[in-house]
């Protein structure tokens, strides 16, 4: 038998590089989204499509990309389409799972993964229940500000003759998904704004997350819940009204309390329209 030394020097580099070593490890294994393609990592705002295999059974490439397209279409006359602003991953791996398992270490983890949104469908008795994780507002608002009637975990209930023509007609049209998506894109702006040292970069950041603030304002009345209880629970919807127009509001206050920013501030038209966009925060210079 042979026995080999090291000198203290080398030994001390073997320690540095195994530890680098096990640090690139972990930042793969966060990039990647478990049950999620392997392109799901990378630095890009994501959302994530969780199976419905429960609802219709295996899930091919052309309703994968029936879903991914009706996710698309929600936002393609929005100031910015979310494909532009966002990655959309249908991962046909990872089911959606119940709000004590979303808990503030996970939340923590999907956040820093710059994972904005988290949508999950399974059947729940006659009807269709929809699961949107708001992976900012829960890490945020919920754990982080303790504001506990906003969870950031949100359920609505939608009619099973809604699939009938197939899976991805559930989302064209569902202003529930609009919103929440919107709500993310705000706060995620929001929150690189507040980090943000270069000038105009953070003026860009602040009209940007003012303008989601709105579009979800816009979204609202579509989104409110009927009398027949589909749609989502009435206080859920109260709470996410809240908190679109005072994000809008604080957003209108940070651009007017900025010289370099009030002097290209302007109207914020919701690219929803209707009743629910007329909100002073979205549609006043001053």
């Amino acid at each position: 038998m042979v026995l080999l030394t090291f000198p203290n020097g080398l030994r001390r580099l073997a320690a540095t590089a195994a530890a680098l070593v096990a640090l690139l490890c972990g930042q793969g294994a966060l990039a990647q989204i478990d049950g999620c393609p392997d392109s799901a990592g990378g630095p890009r705002d994501k959302v994530v499509i969780g199976s419905v295999a429960e609802l219709v059974g295996a899930v091919g490439a052309r309703m994968s990309r029936a879903l991914l397209a009706a996710f698309e279409m929600q936002f393609e006359q929005a100031e910015s389409e979310l494909g532009k602003e966002a990655l959309i991953l249908y991962c046909d791996g990872r089911r959606i799972r119940d709000s004590g398992s979303y808990s503030a270490s996970v939340v923590g983890i999907l956040n820093d993964d710059q994972v904005l949104l988290e949508v999950g469908a399974r059947a729940d008795g006659t009807d269709i229940a929809l699961t949107y994780v708001v992976i900012p507002i829960r890490h945020y608002v919920f754990f982080e500000d303790g504001q506990q009637s906003i969870p950031g975990y949100h359920q609505a209930l939608y009619e099973q003759s809604r699939i009938s023509a197939g899976l991805q007609d559930l989302f064209k049209g569902n202003a529930e998904l609009r919103l929440m998506a919107a709500l993310a894109l705000a706060l995620r702006h929001e929150k690189l704004a507040d980090a943000e040292t270069d000038a105009g970069r953070r003026r860009e950041l602040i009209h940007r997350s003012r303008a989601f603030y709105c579009d979800a304002i816009g979204s609202l009345e579509a989104a409110r819940p009927r009398n027949d209880f589909l749609g989502l629970p009435p206080s859920e919807w109260q709470a996410l009204a809240d908190f679109a127009h005072t994000g809008a509001a604080r957003l209108f206050q940070k651009a007017v309390a900025d010289t370099s920013i009030v002097s290209t501030l302007s109207v914020v038209d919701s690219e929803r329209g209707g009743q629910g966009a007329a909100s002073s925060a979205c549609l006043s210079l001053s």
